[in-house]
């Protein structure tokens, strides 16, 4: 146990020094002499459909330009987690920059660090990241994501830090459906209810026929945004309250909770597409009354599916729900973190790698080429700030979002998204206005820390069971193909399969963060 207790002390000193001052010279354009560096990526490919990293870009095209690196992108839109997997199990001919499997969690990163296929980035960072140095102390939530117990850094997280700040992710709502039929927007359950039930019955979409959706939803799982409405904090997974660590599948609140989505179910006021495979295709069709969740810029998405059926369409973001004399929730923000990302052994050039990354993660130019794009195809500046043109603010096939992911914007590489270039995507409209609303409202979400190998074993070993366990039981309920008799029953279970390790483990996590942060 000393021996235990004196190792993390040791990692968490070497937490605090890693990285710690602003040592990194700034470095000069380009990088590297065109044509005598190529670093191959591996990972997503573009999120804009039928559009593709490999096509060379123009944000892309310029960032090669910039730093004199030509990228090899090896990157897929499917099956990428089993490929990478796959490559990195292999351990040889590895790219030089790669997205870290399993997705769902951060344990992969030190699997693949203690096998060495990741090469740790310390030195690397305070030698070369001289702006993802300025980021580590902008977000020490950032920095305390990147370190590993044993004080080291061997990855980067997509960040969504700064446009987290306006893009609030909860509920959606037809308000021109709630106009139409002379009702309030609906702020508790018992007035959810009452409305649910008057799209259903009340014919809102006008087409005579009792075929409308009062809840759509990205799946089924997705209805527990409505949980804000029973006592519960905030709309997270995890949170803390009164000094503990808090798991909501089985807190004392959540049978309540299911009662109520079990009643919505069986009176036909969810979707019954469980999956949420339909859930478009209903929105086009004028018969969505409301929709959980995605965050915040689908209401214009939304509108625009619509639009075909009904010029009319208006979705509207929903305040916060909550129950009869219940203190107001507090939305917390989506989980900043998607994805890790490192340099591994067979990288032939990682300054240059390193290099590359800060210049694309977190370097003015770098960032207004992520947020903007181009200056003169997608912004122009005027009055020394960009704006959008019209190729990006009116194009004839994408929302301006998409429009901007068209050419390379935005991508899903090296994530730290801009808020400003986002708002001023849909600027004029309510996916601005909601952000400046939200924004400086929403709370932190529930730290990401990376995990000792203890807690990765342990990990690996409880959580995908524990999981689908959770996650079938709640479906179950809410459908009503498992009695909330044996709720009792259920939470025993849960506890059984190891749900109390796994809440320490994540109070373990909590604690080291608040240690890296200087909390």
């Amino acid at each position: 146990m000393a021996k235990r207790i004196l190792s993390t002390l040791l990692a968490l000193m070497m937490c605090l020094g890693t990285t710690g001052a602003l040592a990194a010279e700034e470095y000069s354009l380009p990088i590297a002499e065109p044509g005598t560096v190529e670093l191959t990526y591996m990972g997503s490919d573009s999120w804009c459909p039928n559009v593709s990293f490999k096509d060379g870009l123009p944000v892309q095209n310029a960032i090669e330009e910039a730093t004199g690196i030509k990228i090899n992108w090896d990157v897929y839109s499917s099956d990428l987690e089993l490929v990478i997997q796959t490559r990195l199990a292999a351990g040889v001919n590895l790219p030089d920059i790669t997205e870290i499997p399993p997705f769902d969690s951060t344990i992969g990163v030190y699997r693949y660090a203690s096998n060495g296929v990741l090469i740790p980035l310390n030195d690397l960072i305070d030698q070369y990241a001289p702006n993802i140095l300025k980021l580590f102390e902008k977000y020490p939530s950032l920095k305390a994501a990147c370190t590993s117990p044993d004080g080291n850094i061997y990855a980067l997280p997509g960040w969504w830090g700064d446009i987290n700040e306006v893009v609030p992710d909860y509920i959606m709502i037809r308000q021109d459906w709630l106009t139409k039929l002379g009702l309030e927007m609906p702020t508790t359950p018992e007035q959810w209810y009452d409305v649910l039930c008057a799209f259903r019955d009340q014919d809102p979409n006008g087409n005579g026929e009792k075929d409308e959706v009062p809840v759509v939803t990205l799946n089924l799982l997705a209805t527990k945004f409505f949980m804000t409405g029973f006592g519960f904090p905030t709309n997270a997974d995890w949170w803390t309250e009164d000094g503990k660590t808090v798991y909501y599948p089985v807190d004392s609140r959540y049978k309540d909770f299911l009662a109520w989505l079990n009643k919505l179910y069986t009176e036909g006021l969810i979707s019954t597409d469980i999956e949420g495979t339909q859930r478009q295709q209903v929105v086009a069709q004028d018969r969505a009354g409301s929709y959980c969740h995605d965050p915040s810029d689908w209401l214009a998405g939304f509108d625009t599916l619509c639009a075909e059926a009904n010029a009319d369409c208006d979705f509207e973001f929903v305040p916060m729900i909550r129950g009869e004399n219940q203190e107001e929730p507090l939305m917390q923000k989506r989980n900043s973190i998607w994805r890790y990302f490192g340099v591994t052994k067979d990288c032939k050039y990682p300054e240059e790698a390193v290099k590359w990354i800060d210049f694309c993660y977190a370097s003015e130019q770098g960032q207004m080429l992520y947020g903007y794009g181009v200056e003169g195809l997608s912004y122009e500046m005027v009055d020394g700030k960009p704006q959008f043109t019209d190729y990006i603010m009116h194009n004839d096939v994408y929302d301006p979002f998409l429009a901007l992911r068209s050419i390379g914007g935005y991508p899903c590489y090296a994530i730290n998204d801009p808020a400003q270039a986002y708002l001023d995507c849909f600027k004029g409209s309510k996916v601005e206005t909601v952000g400046n609303e939200y924004k400086g409202k929403m709370v932190e979400p529930f730290p990401t820390m990376l995990g000792t190998q203890e807690e990765s074993d342990l990990y690996s070993e409880i959580w995908p069971d524990l999981q689908t366990y959770l996650e079938e039981m709640f479906i179950n309920f809410v459908t009503g193909s498992e009695s909330l008799d044996n709720f009792d029953q259920y939470v025993e279970n849960a506890y059984s399969m190891g749900l109390e390790q796994i809440i320490a483990m994540k109070d373990a996590q909590y604690q080291r963060y608040l240690s890296v942060v200087g909390q």
